[in-house]
């Protein structure tokens, strides 16, 4: 009995049941609201914040590559999607196919997942959200009106911060507007896609003048960011608290030490001979063993740390690449000396001033340059661990050129990476309970989202590649900054750019806005497909709103939750995690879908999958070979999680089960209809 119920699947009878029950959502979406919503869900973090990141660090130019082929391995499960969608359309996306195909514990594996997926992808959305609120406020008002360091990043990500409160506070926002209705979220939903495809095609037809094809082919590969000045950062900011902690530890013992002979002094020249020993302390850092910790903050000199040994490395790597491009014949002994002393006009002034700065400096770099080679085999994520980059590293030289610098490794991390922009046309499957015309609407706003949304986002890395080498990209926040960067470069300043600059941002927003709006809509609804199997507290997760017919209670406590992660915990490394746990989501819905097509070839699909055992072989083999592009962390990040779920699962969910009481003759099953 007990593997019996593991592999225990719901007939497309049962979940047709369900959809026909009196405890099911209103149907009100048709064909404009899916693909509306579809996008809402797809177009936000991703293309406003993603993109100048993996351009800059991963891929270059080819991030266009890298959107291509994201977009493959989605278009592949999306065609899965639609199939199923319309065979099945109640809520619970892939969870729902996985019961009726894989059987129950797997379809739990993949529900706890998609809980993972989504409320990750909330917190990580809502701290971007925050990124541009702020680039927003410094283009209008000046920097000197953004929210301050330490309410707008969590405490781990930046020393001295309190909590990301913008995050915070859009997440509250959003979780109001979903309790009131899917109707009214839904309007609210398009108001926001409308604002921000308008800013994605402004940003497209205005950003194409601005473009200069040398940023895509001319800039030398060589300029790539190297896997040191990753590591330099890091180092720098370790160092800056060890001297602070230093400097802490001098201080108490040298008050300790001689507090009993300035005590024999007398008041008057204890007091002076405190402020002398405090100076003598304090003129280590002076002498650059130690900063003035009364005037240097901790953040402040790692930043200055951190810039030393950046333009150190920098000028050093700058006489490197000149002499290796003047030997492969691609610049003259001319160019190449205007390129060093390019390097030395921006460098130098940053660099060491003193010997002793420049001995904490070398040590640094020598310390980035030891680990450089186990960084760049991160390039490779897993394979990279399992050692396959080995044999790999000649195609990675084969294909390395100005437009991929970073070669084939490049463009499949980052093509792993930006895979994260695309997470949200699944999410129209978990509304197919409330479309009007399931079997027609799902797979079109599968689809046409799907397809807006690639080559929106091409179209936009081109731009932004083209507009500014990649290697110089503002990371946080790219397109925005792009368009300010370009304002400043004009004489006098350029308000049109400036005020294009204000423009995006405020898309930027809208964008982001809208994928919380659908993202939680969808975290909600794979909650009540849970509950509704006895896999999740009906009370909690299954109780719908009397008046606005929507699941309030899973709502508001999953929006408690997220504002708590989003407020405190450092979620860079967190959108790797949404990442592989929807590329697992995809390889089970390409599975399903054949396994379905061989278990019940007579079910009635509306909409069939094109070549579907080519396409879902092929879909599987391309999702999976991003999941091997993602570093190890994030596979062991994956496993404790689900091993996490796996917990609660046998600890309530396999006594709780409907179809586990069917089995046990608690329940009578449902009849075939």
């Amino acid at each position: 009995m007990f593997f019996k119920q593991l592999l225990a699947r719901k007939s497309l009878e049962t979940l047709h049941a369900e959809a026909m029950g009196e405890n099911r959502l209103r149907r009100v979406l048709g064909p404009v609201g899916l693909t509306s919503l579809g996008i809402g869900a797809i177009i936000g973090a991703g293309i406003f914040v993603m993109t100048g990141r993996v351009a800059a660090d991963n891929a270059g130019p080819a991030v266009m590559v890298s959107y291509a082929v994201a977009g493959l391995g989605c278009a592949l499960a999306a065609f899965c999607y639609a199939e199923f969608a319309s065979m099945a359309p109640v809520a619970g996306s892939a969870y729902t196919y996985a019961y009726a195909t894989l059987g129950e514990l797997f379809a739990w594996i993949i529900g706890w997942d998609l809980i993972l997926e989504y409320a990750m992808s909330c917190a990580t959305v809502a701290s971007a959200w925050s990124e541009y609120f702020n680039e927003l406020i410094k283009v209008l008002f000046g920097a000197q009106w953004q929210v301050p360091d330490f309410l707008s990043y969590d405490p781990f990500s930046k020393t001295g911060a309190w909590l990301n409160l913008p995050a915070v506070l859009i997440l509250l926002a959003v979780t109001t507007v979903l309790v009131i209705g899917i109707r009214e979220s839904a309007l609210s939903n398009t108001i926001l896609v409308a604002i921000k495809l308008g800013v994605v095609i402004f940003v497209v037809v205005v950003g194409v003048g601005y473009i200069n094809q040398a940023n895509w082919f001319k800039v030398p590969f060589a300029d790539r960011k190297m896997p040191e000045q990753i590591i330099v950062g890091d180092k720098a900011d370790d160092a800056a608290k060890a001297e602070d902690a230093l400097f802490q530890n001098a201080r108490k013992w040298a008050s300790m030490r001689f507090a009993k002979v300035i005590d024999s002094l007398g008041k008057e020249k204890s007091e002076q001979g405190l402020k002398d020993i405090t100076i003598g302390i304090e003129s280590l850092g002076t002498s650059d063993r130690l900063a003035d910790s009364s005037k240097i903050s901790l953040e402040e000199r790692a930043t200055n740390l951190k810039k030393q040994v950046m333009a150190t490395y920098l000028l050093d790597r700058a006489h490197v690449v000149a002499d290796q491009l003047v030997k492969e014949g691609q610049i003259s002994e001319k160019d190449a000396q205007e390129r060093i002393h390019g390097a030395e006009t921006a460098y130098k002034e940053s660099g060491p001033k003193t010997p002793l700065e420049r001995e904490r400096v070398d040590a640094l770099l020598e310390v980035a340059r030891n680990e450089a080679p186990a960084k760049a085999a991160e390039q490779w994520g897993m394979l990279g661990t399992i050692g396959l980059n080995r044999y790999l590293l000649p195609l990675d030289e084969s294909t390395r050129s100005n437009f991929t610098p970073y070669g084939v490794s490049g463009i499949m991390l980052g093509a792993a990476l930006v895979f994260f922009a695309f997470i949200g046309f699944d999410s129209i499957s978990t509304h197919s309970e409330e479309a009007i015309r399931p079997q027609r609407d799902v797979p079109i706003g599968i689809l046409a989202s799907l397809a807006v949304c690639t080559v929106l986002y091409m179209a936009v890395s081109a731009v932004i590649t083209g507009m500014q080498p990649y290697p110089t990209i503002d990371t946080k926040a790219a397109i925005a900054s792009a368009f300010d960067e370009r304002s400043r470069m004009v004489e006098g300043g350029s308000p049109a750019l400036k005020a294009s600059a204000a423009l995006i941002a405020a898309g930027g927003l809208a964008g982001m806005t809208s994928v919380l709006l659908i993202t939680f809509l969808s975290q909600a609804r794979v909650f009540l497909a849970m509950a509704r199997d006895g896999l999740m507290s009906p009370r909690i997760f299954g109780a719908i709103h009397e008046k606005f017919r929507t699941p309030h209670v899973s709502t508001m406590l999953t929006g408690a939750v997220i504002c708590v992660v989003a407020a405190f915990t450092p979620i860079q490394d967190l959108e790797k995690m949404v990442n592989i746990g929807t590329l697992f989501a995809f390889v089970v819905v390409c599975a399903a879908v054949m396994l379905l097509r061989i278990r019940r070839p007579e079910a009635h699909r509306p909409f069939r999958c094109p070549f579907l055992y080519v396409l879902a072989p092929v879909g599987i083999v391309v999702n999976v070979t991003m999941m091997l592009f993602l570093p190890p962390i994030t596979w062991i990040r994956l496993f404790v999680w689900l091993g996490i779920g796996l917990v609660i699962y046998f600890a309530y969910s396999y006594r709780h089960s409907l179809v586990g009481k069917q089995l046990r003759g608690y329940i009578a099953e449902p009849k075939e209809v």
